[in-house]
């Protein structure tokens, strides 16, 4: 990346704008804004998250569902390597394309581990997991529109590739699984896109700010959350060489909700709820007792 280019990241939740070259500056000192208009701006922010959000969901989760619905197609044997590289590549180039615009979640449990650590607000968190489940849902019907004719046994395309544990696997067998595969997937993004951003950093600032330490998501050059969408893609990759044949290897109620529910397929759904929160919330607080930048 050029030295001379400029990068905008913007938290959406404490509304700051991070730029590098940039300096340490206060809009509200350089220009006041009608409290009406600045209203406007927060909320055609938020809408634009959302909004964001979804459509990063539908992507991903369509990606994943339409590279297993081809192996099936060609009937091909599961080849989780495969299903490893699509599905890594994917959310590299989803994270870098949507982490300025919503943060690029695509994925319930890690908005859920957000809200609970005190990264993202209640009500926002709760419109973000709207919007996954239905770019989910939007993704599964546009599956069916792309992929034609009956699977096996009848089925269509989004109840082939629904997920479901295994039939030799015990309720307890699959549910650790979940909870051991999303707690890694949760500890590596906190681990690493969640950075604090230090006084040398030059910043800009948009509204107001309590302290000088401002904890954002970045992609930013300077610090090791510049390569936070290799490092998620990568744990995404490796994860789906774990657990596919107890759990089914989910770690992502989004995946797991969009085919259960146009496939009518409901295989111990709850199961990826409890166990995927379960495992995002304790890696959402073990990383931050962990974290250098705890307070």
């Amino acid at each position: 990346m050029s030295s001379k280019r400029t990068d905008d990241y913007q938290d959406l939740e404490e509304g700051i704008t991070m730029e590098d070259g940039g300096s340490v500056i206060k809009e509200d000192d350089e220009k006041p804004l009608d409290p009406i208009e600045e209203q406007n701006k927060k909320r055609w922010v938020l809408i634009r998250a959302v909004l964001g959000e979804m459509l990063c969901t539908f992507l991903f989760v369509y990606v994943l569902c339409a590279t297993s619905a081809n192996f099936i197609r060609l009937n091909s044997p599961a080849n989780p390597v495969v299903g490893g590289l699509s599905t890594g590549f994917a959310a590299v180039a989803l994270i870098y394309s949507f982490a300025d615009v919503s943060g690029a979640h695509f994925n319930p449990a890690v908005t859920f581990a957000t809200c609970i650590t005190r990264k993202t607000s209640i009500t926002k968190g709760l419109m973000y997991i709207g919007a996954q489940l239905v770019g989910s849902v939007l993704a599964s019907l546009i599956l069916l529109a792309t992929f034609p004719g009956n699977f096996t046994d009848g089925k269509n395309a989004a109840a082939a590739v629904a997920i479901a544990p295994s039939s030799d696997a015990n309720i307890g067998n699959a549910f650790l699984t979940e909870l051991v595969l999303t707690f890694i997937l949760v500890y590596v993004i906190f681990a690493v896109a969640f950075d604090t951003v230090e006084d040398s950093v030059k910043t800009k600032v948009v509204g107001k700010s309590s302290s000088n330490n401002l904890t954002i998501y970045t992609t930013s050059g300077q610090t090791k959350a510049g390569f936070a969408p290799i490092a998620i893609g990568f744990t995404l990759g490796f994860l789906c060489f774990l657990g596919g044949s107890v759990s089914g290897g989910a770690f992502n109620p989004a995946r797991v909700f969009g085919t259960a529910l146009v496939g009518n397929n409901w295989t111990r759904h709850w199961m990826y709820w409890i166990a995927d929160f379960l495992g995002a919330g304790l890696a959402g607080f073990t990383q931050k007792f962990f974290s250098s930048s705890r307070k």
